[in-house]
C-alpha cells in the first residue's frame, strides 16, 4: 500500500498516511489495548480540522477459505464481530476487511462466511454484492451495533495469490 501510495500524484499523496498494524483501545475508558488494526489508514486534513488522532480508516486482515469453516467462523469472529462491538472503529459508520484467500476463489470464501452466519442465525448479515466497486472479489455487508443506534457497513475484499515464476 505504501508504495501505491508513493505512486500517486496530486493530495492522495499528500493527505493519507498508512501505518504498519498498531495496538488499539476500543475507547477511551480501556486503559490497556485490547486490539490489534491490521492496517490503520489517517488523513491529515481531518487530524488538523478535528484533532483526531484516532485511526479514519480501518483495514481489518483474516486468512480465509470457503472449504474451511474454521478460518470463516475466524473471518467472522475476529474480524467482523470486532467492527461490530466497537473494538474496532468504534466511532465510524464504515469499516474494511481483507480476506486472504489460501485456497479457492472470493466466492467460494463468501459462501463459507455466508454458511457461519446463516447457522448463526445473522443471515441479515451476509456479504452480498459490493455496494461501492464492482468487481468479483468485492463485497458489502452491514452489521448492528449494539452500542450504538446505527449499524456499521463493512467492505470486503478478497485476494488471491498465484505463485509467479523465478
Amino acid at each position: 500500500m505504501r508504495e501505491a501510495l508513493a505512486e500517486m500524484t496530486g493530495d492522495w499523496r499528500r493527505n493519507l498516511t498508512v501505518l504498519p498494524g498498531t495496538e488499539s483501545r476500543s475507547s477511551a475508558a480501556v486503559l490497556t489495548p485490547d486490539g490489534r488494526t491490521d492496517i490503520p489508514i489517517f488523513f491529515q486534513d481531518i487530524r488538523e480540522k478535528y484533532d483526531e488522532h484516532d485511526p479514519h480508516a480501518i483495514i481489518e486482515c483474516k486468512r480465509v477459505a470457503g472449504n474451511d469453516a474454521n478460518l470463516c467462523r475466524q473471518y467472522v469472529v475476529e474480524g467482523i464481530d470486532r467492527f461490530e462491538n466497537g473494538k474496532y472503529a468504534g466511532s465510524h459508520a464504515v469499516g474494511f476487511m481483507t480476506g486472504y484467500l489460501l485456497s479457492g476463489d472470493a466466492g467460494a470464501a463468501v459462501a463459507g462466511i455466508n454458511r457461519y452466519l446463516a447457522r448463526t442465525r445473522r443471515g441479515r448479515e451476509h456479504l452480498r454484492p459490493s455496494t461501492i466497486v464492482n468487481a468479483f472479489w468485492a463485497r458489502s455487508s452491514r452489521h448492528p451495533r449494539p452500542s450504538r443506534p446505527t449499524p456499521i457497513d463493512l467492505h470486503h475484499a478478497f485476494l488471491g495469490f498465484h505463485p509467479v515464476p523465478c
